[in-house]
Formats: structure tokens, C-alpha cells, sequence
């Protein structure tokens, strides 16, 4: 199953989370850049006129991306665009695999799914107003009753390659990326914070001219790493991603089982479920 085999409402709260948690990082790090910027202004030796003038527009321009932030919040959409994106997701896979709730007759499966999908458009009605991509696009695609006739074998192979492997290797690289970049951001916090106390014991001790010493810039910048190690969770997601590789990797163990349609049915419901505990994260950090 490709990315445009899902359905259209999935397709399109991928794009809008995507789009969203984009648009939210690059306006927390303007935010970020020009306070560090109006911060340099305070000690590079020009005019008194012109250096106040230029700190003036960049702290404007900083005012003008927090307010920015407060207003539009365009995080609630990455976090809410996700949750539902995952939610479709998850049911789709027990759909195709003919797994728990969906393990009937295909048509009055087609119609619990229709009615799945229809829930969870109803509890999350305000982020779908801004789901404009993929709205004219089919929910039911023909790779999915494809996937959904095909016999057990061929949906074992495509859940385990598809879903588990691929599911197990992301949530593994994430946590490892999350883990580096983690410890990258904050070994530049503590380098600012040294070179802020160096400069700032430099003043007291040394005849060099006080407003040659940058200490404002290592303190803006350090307080830059923070809050960009704060708005990306590092730690946090590393350990959630490596906790939920680690529980599949228990689940595929059991793949071994399987001898019946039964069989299969109950281990799809396992593993979307320990999919959907990292998932409802999403869901609870949403704020629409």
C-alpha cells in the first residue's frame, strides 16, 4: 500500500499536518533568528541612532512572529492533522486486512468502514474544514478492495512488509535521529551558557570595553537552543519512538502463530493497537 492508496481524507490530513508543522517551525525559528539578531545590534559598533534603529525593527519583527504564533497556532493543525491522518490510517490497515472490527462479509464491512470514517470526520469536524487537498478524491481506493480480496498469504506478506517493517524501521531511525539531534542542541545550550558566564566574568575582570563583549548575544542564542529543543521534544519522541520499535518487534514475534484468518485477525488488532497508543499522542497535545 503507497502513500495514494489510502483514502482522501488520510491523504489530505497528512498534507495539512505536514504543511503545518513546516509552517510552524519556520516561523519559530524567524522567531528565534531576529532575537538573536537585535541582540547583536546591541553591541556592533555603530551609530547609537542607526544600531537603536535597526534593534527597533528586528525586536518588531520578533513581536510580529509571536503574535503570529498566539494568533493562528498553526501547531493544533500539525498535531490535529496528524491524529486524524493516523486514525484513518490505522483503521484502513484492520480494513484491507480484513482484521477486527471489519473480519465480516465485505459489504457489511464497506459500510462499518464508511461509517469509521464518517466518526471520525464528525469528532474532528473543525480541523476537516481545512482539509482542502484530495477533497474531491475517492475514500474507497481499487488498491484497497484489491488488498482486501487477495488471499491470507498475500495479506500477511503486504502487512508485515508494509506495516510492520516499515512501521518498526521508522519508529527506530526517529528515535535514533531524535536521540543525536537531542544531544546536538543541547551541547550548543551548554556551549552558550559557557561562553555567556566567560564573557560575563571577562567584564569584571577585564579592562576590555564592556560593550565590546557579546554577552547578550550567548544569552539570546542560548535561550534560542532551549526553546527549540522545547518545541521539537527531542528527548521525549526518542523515547516514545525507540518504546514503540521495541513493542513491535514483540508483535512480530508472534507472527509466527498465525495459521488462520482468526489468527491474523487478532494480531492486526494487537499491532494497530500499539500503533495507536504512540498515536493518541497526537491527539492529546491538539488543541482545536
Amino acid at each position: 500500500m503507497k502513500e495514494q492508496d489510502f483514502p482522501a481524507l488520510y491523504r489530505s490530513a497528512d498534507k495539512l499536518s505536514l504543511d503545518s508543522q513546516k509552517h510552524f517551525f519556520r516561523i519559530l525559528l524567524a522567531h528565534l533568528t531576529v532575537l538573536v539578531i537585535a541582540a547583536i545590534f546591541s553591541f556592533v559598533p555603530i551609530s547609537i541612532k542607526l544600531g537603536t534603529a535597526a534593534q527597533l525593527i528586528t525586536l518588531l519583527a520578533a513581536f510580529g512572529c509571536s503574535i503570529y504564533l498566539w494568533a493562528f497556532r498553526p501547531e493544533r493543525y500539525w498535531y490535529a492533522g496528524r491524529a486524524v491522518a493516523e486514525s484513518v490510517k490505522t483503521i484502513t490497515w484492520r480494513y484491507i486486512s480484513k482484521a477486527e472490527p471489519f473480519h465480516t462479509e465485505d459489504t457489511f464491512a464497506q459500510n462499518e468502514f464508511k461509517n469509521s470514517l464518517k466518526l471520525i470526520f464528525e469528532q474532528n469536524r473543525d480541523v476537516c474544514s481545512k482539509l482542502t487537498d484530495h477533497s474531491n478524491e475517492e475514500q474507497f481506493t481499487a488498491a484497497m478492495n484489491q488488498m482486501r480480496c487477495s488471499s491470507l498469504e498475500e495479506r500477511k506478506n503486504n502487512y508485515f512488509e508494509n506495516r510492520i517493517k516499515n512501521q518498526r524501521d521508522w519508529y527506530a531511525k526517529k528515535a535514533i535521529y531524535n536521540k543525536r539531534m537531542g544531544n546536538y542542541f543541547f551541547l550548543g545550550l551548554v556551549f552558550s551558557n559557557a561562553i555567556a558566564v566567560f564573557l560575563a566574568i571577562l567584564k569584571i575582570i577585564s579592562s576590555i570595553n564592556p560593550a565590546y563583549l557579546p554577552v547578550d548575544v550567548t544569552i539570546a542564542l542560548a535561550a534560542g537552543f532551549l526553546s527549540w529543543i522545547q518545541a521539537k521534544r527531542f528527548t521525549e519522541l526518542s523515547a516514545s519512538y525507540a518504546l514503540t520499535a521495541h513493542e513491535i518487534g514483540f508483535i512480530n514475534e508472534k507472527s509466527a502463530t498465525i495459521q488462520s484468518e482468526e489468527d491474523f485477525s487478532k494480531f492486526v488488532g494487537d499491532a494497530e493497537n500499539a500503533f495507536s497508543r504512540e498515536h493518541t499522542q497526537w491527539a492529546a497535545r491538539r488543541d482545536v
